[in-house]
Order: C-alpha cells, then sequence, then structure tokens
C-alpha cells in the first residue's frame, strides 16, 4: 500500500493550523513533516533547501504523488516529460521541506494508522490468523504444491514462494 495515497485528503492543502500548505510532492513540506513527527532526531532542518521540478512540456497536466490535483495523468506517467532529477533538481527536493513541521503530520498520521487498524481488522474477521483463502481460488497451482509456503515461515518443511517451480514465464 502506498500509505500515502490512502489518506490523500490530509495532504491537501486547506484553511487550517495544522494543514499542509503545498501539495504533496517528493521531498517535500508533508515528507518532512512526517519525518520531524516520527524521527525527527535524524532531521536536520538547518540544511533545508527548497526546490521545484523544471518541466520540459505538459506542466500542470500530471498529477502529483497522492493523485491529490485530479489531473488527467498520474505523476508516474509523466516520465520524459520533466528534467530528470539529478539535473532539474540537484537539491534532492522537489518542493518545500523547509515548511515541514512535525504538528501538521499529526493528522495524517493518525489517520493512516486509523485505516490500516481498520483494514487489519476487516482481513482478520475475513481470515483470522492461521486461515488462508481457498487456495483453489486465487492460483493455478495445486495444493500441494503451495502448502509448504502456507507453513510458519523458517518452520520445518516451510517453503518461499520463490522457491517454487516457475510456470511459463512466471
Amino acid at each position: 500500500m502506498e500509505w500515502h495515497r490512502a489518506v490523500r485528503e490530509f495532504f491537501v492543502p486547506i484553511d487550517r493550523e495544522d494543514s499542509m500548505t503545498t501539495d504533496f510532492i517528493h521531498a517535500d513540506e508533508a515528507e518532512t513533516a512526517v519525518a520531524n513527527l516520527l524521527y525527527g532526531g535524524m532531521v536536520d532542518m538547518s540544511v533545508c533547501v527548497d526546490a521545484q521540478p523544471k518541466p520540459l512540456t505538459l506542466k500542470g497536466h500530471y498529477d502529483n504523488s497522492v493523485d491529490s490535483l485530479a489531473r488527467p495523468m498520474t505523476w508516474s506517467q509523466g516520465e520524459g516529460q520533466n528534467v530528470i532529477e539529478r539535473f532539474g533538481t540537484p537539491e534532492g527536493v522537489v518542493g518545500y521541506p523547509s515548511k515541514g513541521d512535525a504538528f501538521k503530520a499529526k493528522r495524517p498520521i493518525a489517520a493512516i494508522l486509523k485505516y490500516l487498524t481498520l483494514m487489519i481488522d476487516d482481513i482478520l474477521e475475513r481470515f483470522p490468523a492461521g486461515q488462508v483463502p481457498p487456495i483453489d481460488q486465487f492460483t493455478f497451482r495445486t495444493k500441494e504444491e503451495l502448502e509448504p509456503c502456507l507453513r510458519e515461515p523458517l518452520s520445518p518443511g516451510w517453503k518461499s514462494i520463490h522457491e517454487l517451480k516457475r510456470v511459463g514465464i512466471f
């Protein structure tokens, strides 16, 4: 899961004291705020540099990392539409990390923790610990072939899925 996409609405600037002031983008206000909240002792704000990407074409047609702008194309589809990072943003950032206050990250972090808890609870309700979905409904492999992969990792007889015989190109 790209957790930041699951709670993208918390990264959209709104008129609140604890809101981001810029749209989410790589190495920006949002990512720096989260870093400052979760492991602030490892963030040296004295070396923050703000920078912006340098588009070659189609500025405004591509969305940001969390797709919060509802543009026609995702940011990842814009390959070749911007100067590559090494030359376009040698600073290593594409936003405003200097605005990355830990206080602004509390709402998105609380939201993703709540969402992840909900998702895990939903999975565990459907498949309690030790139960797996019916094998014949999600693979062409046999139950016998997959049985070692469904054991507790590193227990006697366990196998990684990477040890399975390849089937076709898979």
